[in-house]
C-alpha cells in the first residue's frame, strides 16, 4: 500500500530495473508528456478542431457555446462532420505544433526518455517520437558523435502494421491510435475506439483474430510496460488498453510486471491508493509522485531521475530466446 507521495518515486521496482538491464522496457507514452513541451491536452484539442471551423466562419460562436459542455470524443466526432460537410480538411499536424516556449522543456524530455528504450508505443498523433535524439539509446556519447547520425524511427501507425511480427522491429514508435502523418489512422471518436478495440473473440466478423489485440497481448506478456503520461482523466483510455490487451488476471501476491507513473496532490492519498488497487487487478503498479510544487512539471524531473536509475544492459542476444518461449510456454 502506499504510504506517501514524494515528488520523485524512488523506490523503483526490481522488476523495472531488471526489464532497463535486458532490454525489454517498453514505455507506453500519453498525452501528459507531450503536454510538457507545449503541445495540448485532450480537451484543449477537440475544442481547436471546432475553432478551427468557427475561424472558417462554418460554425458559429453561438453553436460552439452550445456543445461547449460536450466530451472530447463527441467534439472530434462533430469536428470531423463539419469537415466532410464543408471539405475544409482540418490541420492536425497545425493543432498539436508544440508552443515555442516549452519546446525545449521537451525535447529534453523526449530524448530522456529516448535512453530508456529503442522500442516506443504511444496513443499519441503527434511526432515527437519519430526522430532519435541526440543521443540515442544505451550508446556512448563520445561513441556516437564519430559515426553518422540516424535521425529517424521505424514509424508504425496504419492498423495493419501494429502486428506482432512488427514488435522487435529495432528503433521503432507504435502509434496505435493513429498519426497526423495521415488523418485517415487517426482514432479519433467513439465509433474509432470501438473499432479498433473490437474483440475477436465475440464481433462475429469471418476474421476470428484482431491483429492489433493480439499485438497488445503480446506486448504485455514478452515486455514490461511503462505507462507515462496519463492523467486521471485519460483513464478510459488505459481502461480499453489494459482490459483489452492483458489475456488473463494475474495470479494472488504475484508481483506487478508493468507500472504506470501517475501525478497526485499529497492530499489525495486515498485517491492514489484506490487507483493502486484497481490497477493491481490487472497486474500493474502503481508509481505515484506529488504535483505540489510544479503540478505537471514535476514529470520532468520523474523521467529525469528514471533515466538514471533504468540502466540499460549490453545487447544480450538470450533475450530473443527467452521471449520466445515464454510465447510457447
Amino acid at each position: 500500500m502506499i504510504e506517501e507521495i514524494e515528488p520523485i518515486p524512488k523506490k523503483i521496482p526490481e522488476a523495472l530495473r531488471l526489464a532497463a538491464f535486458q532490454r525489454k522496457l517498453i514505455p507506453f507514452v500519453g498525452a501528459g508528456v507531450s503536454q510538457l513541451g507545449g503541445c495540448p491536452n485532450w480537451n484543449e484539442f477537440a475544442n481547436a478542431t471546432l475553432n478551427f471551423f468557427v475561424g472558417k466562419k462554418k460554425l458559429s460562436h453561438a453553436q460552439l457555446d452550445q456543445i461547449s459542455s460536450l466530451s472530447s470524443r463527441i467534439k472530434l466526432s462533430v469536428a470531423l462532420d463539419l469537415q466532410k460537410q464543408h471539405d475544409f480538411p482540418i490541420n492536425f499536424k497545425e493543432l498539436l505544433k508544440p508552443s515555442v516556449a516549452k519546446k525545449k522543456i521537451g525535447d529534453e524530455v523526449y530524448a530522456n526518455l529516448s535512453k530508456l528504450a529503442t522500442t516506443f508505443v504511444t496513443t499519441n498523433y503527434d511526432d515527437w517520437l519519430d526522430q532519435n535524439p541526440p543521443t540515442p539509446f544505451g550508446v556512448d556519447e563520445a561513441i556516437f558523435q564519430s559515426k553518422p547520425q540516424n535521425t529517424s524511427r521505424q514509424i508504425f501507425y496504419k492498423r495493419s502494421d501494429i502486428s506482432v511480427e512488427n514488435l522487435d522491429v529495432p528503433n521503432a514508435v507504435f502509434h496505435i491510435h493513429g498519426s497526423i502523418c495521415d488523418q485517415e489512422s487517426m482514432v479519433l471518436t467513439t465509433v474509432n475506439y470501438l473499432n479498433r478495440y473490437s474483440s475477436h473473440r465475440i464481433d462475429g466478423k469471418g476474421n476470428p483474430e484482431n491483429p492489433f489485440l493480439t499485438f497488445l497481448q503480446t506486448l504485455f506478456r514478452l515486455k514490461n510496460v511503462l505507462f507515462i503520461g496519463y492523467g486521471l482523466d485519460e483513464l478510459e483510455v488505459l481502461e480499453y488498453i489494459v482490459q483489452k490487451g492483458l489475456d488473463g488476471m494475474p495470479e494472488n501476491n504475484e508481483e506487478p510486471r508493468h507500472y504506470v507513473l501517475q501525478g497526485f496532490f499529497t492530499h489525495e492519498l486515498e485517491l492514489a491508493r484506490s487507483l493502486e488497487s484497481y490497477f493491481c487487478q490487472f497486474g500493474i503498479g502503481l508509481l505515484p509522485f506529488s504535483r505540489d510544487k510544479h503540478d505537471w512539471d514535476q514529470l520532468v524531473e520523474v523521467i529525469e531521475y528514471f533515466t538514471r536509475k533504468l540502466t540499460p544492459g549490453p545487447p544480450l542476444g538470450l533475450t530473443k530466446r527467452l521471449e520466445m518461449e515464454e510465447l510457447w510456454s
